[in-house]
């Protein structure tokens, strides 16, 4: 189970500061185009609906991969707990012609600017998306049981970085950018 808590970086300069601080060492900038594709889409409500959640990424122009995301609630409420498998993929065009097949609809594209690093148990992501700005996510896998505990956890080692609670963001990147482009 992949539980993750994720904010808005107001002070991004501040949290790379305190992070390497504690000794974090981030990796090169990725560049990641993300394709997210669903079986129901023509309203963010009819989106959030599906349980099963498919992305195609473009990781740095090259590599590909496909991933399913399953929400662990079933409302499909954006939830920031999920399980998730994913495999490497030759080809962009064949994974789009497969979900293509099975009636699929790619959704929404959100591209990306990102470096990790680990801390403790940790993945930090510190993310820059095209039209929402910049953002940290701080992962874990663990099992289910667990999930609400590790979210404290995390939700308490943003605030240590100076991320304010109000920041926290409990929704995907691809329902951000849904919701913003509703908006227009």
């Amino acid at each position: 189970m992949e539980i993750e808590v994720k904010a808005r970086l107001k002070d991004e300069k501040q949290v790379l500061e305190k992070l390497t601080q504690l000794g974090c060492v981030f990796s090169e900038v990725k560049t990641q185009d993300d394709m997210v594709w669903a079986e129901r889409a023509a309203t963010l409500e009819e989106f959030l609906g599906n349980s099963v959640f498919l992305r195609i990424r473009i990781q740095n122009g090259s590599k590909v991969v496909l991933t399913a995301k399953k929400s662990k609630t079933k409302s499909g409420d954006g939830s920031l707990i999920k399980r998730e498998h994913e495999v490497v993929v030759d080809s962009a065009e064949e994974a789009r012609g497969i979900l293509d097949m099975l009636g699929l609809t790619e959704v929404v594209r959100v591209v990306k600017k990102r470096r990790t690093t680990k801390y403790k148990e940790y993945e930090i992501c510190v993310d820059e998306i095209e039209n929402l700005g910049a953002f940290i996510e701080v992962e874990r896998i663990s099992g289910e049981e667990d999930a609400e505990r590790i979210q404290q956890e995390m939700t308490d080692f943003l605030l240590s970085l100076g991320v304010s609670p109000e920041d926290k963001v409990s929704k995907g990147y691809d329902i951000l950018m849904l919701e913003k482009q509703e908006l227009k």
